[in-house]
């Protein structure tokens, strides 16, 4: 009987050397396994979602909006005297062009159109000489160009046609003409035209043709 007392009594002294709340956790083993797995989750969650948020950031802070459409300051695109001496080679270029085009039994369309010329030469420049717009009469509108401009390799100028500028018509076009030096590649010239009302949009693009020069 003794000995079974003094065993108890080594046995609580046991007890008491531990605190209350690790025998409590000892006795609850599986509230501590839940509790180490709940803030695992917190802290993947925490991860995602903080990698998520410095994607965010990153693209933001990469992405640049284009500007709006400023006509081309022709200044930057002069061409030396000097270099249209040494050209050989001229060639003339038809570009279609819709001011509007019909539908509903006839009804315009309104449409805005970009000329787009690109000098498609990797080392070579190409220089434009002439850009002139005509309706569907074939009478001349405008003329973009007062002297020949420049553009170096790779380099692309636009000139735009509002949608509010209905003077060109539905069979509207611009004559392109262009020059330089042998073995050049031909400017890639096209033109682009969209246009929307209300839940409607239409968006098409047509590529310049070459075409005899003109004879006078």
């Amino acid at each position: 009987m003794t000995a079974v007392l003094i065993e108890s009594e080594y046995a609580m002294q046991g007890k008491q050397e531990y605190p209350d709340w690790f025998l409590w956790l000892w006795e609850k083993w599986f509230v501590l396994f839940l509790l180490l797995g709940a803030l695992t989750l917190v802290f993947i969650g925490a991860a995602v979602y903080l990698d998520n948020r410095f994607t965010q950031v990153q693209n933001q802070l990469e992405y640049v909006p284009p500007r709006s459409y400023q006509p081309p300051d022709l200044k930057n695109y002069q061409a030396e005297k000097t270099d249209l001496e040494k050209l050989t080679r001229s060639r003339s270029l038809y570009v279609p062009c819709y001011s509007h085009i019909y539908y509903h039994g006839g009804s315009p369309f309104l449409l805005e159109s970009t000329l787009s010329i690109r000098n498609i030469n990797r080392h070579q420049s190409v220089f434009i000489t002439t850009i002139d717009y005509f309706d569907t009469d074939g009478k001349l509108v405008k003329s973009y160009l007062d002297q020949p401009i420049r553009l170096t390799p790779f380099q692309t100028i636009e000139f735009l046609v509002e949608e509010k500028d209905s003077s060109g018509g539905s069979g509207a076009n611009f004559l392109v003409t262009w020059t330089a030096g042998e073995g050049v590649n031909q400017p890639l010239v096209e033109t682009v035209m969209i246009g929307t009302s209300g839940p409607r949009a239409i968006a098409f693009s047509r590529t310049a043709i070459e075409i005899s020069p003109d004879e006078r």
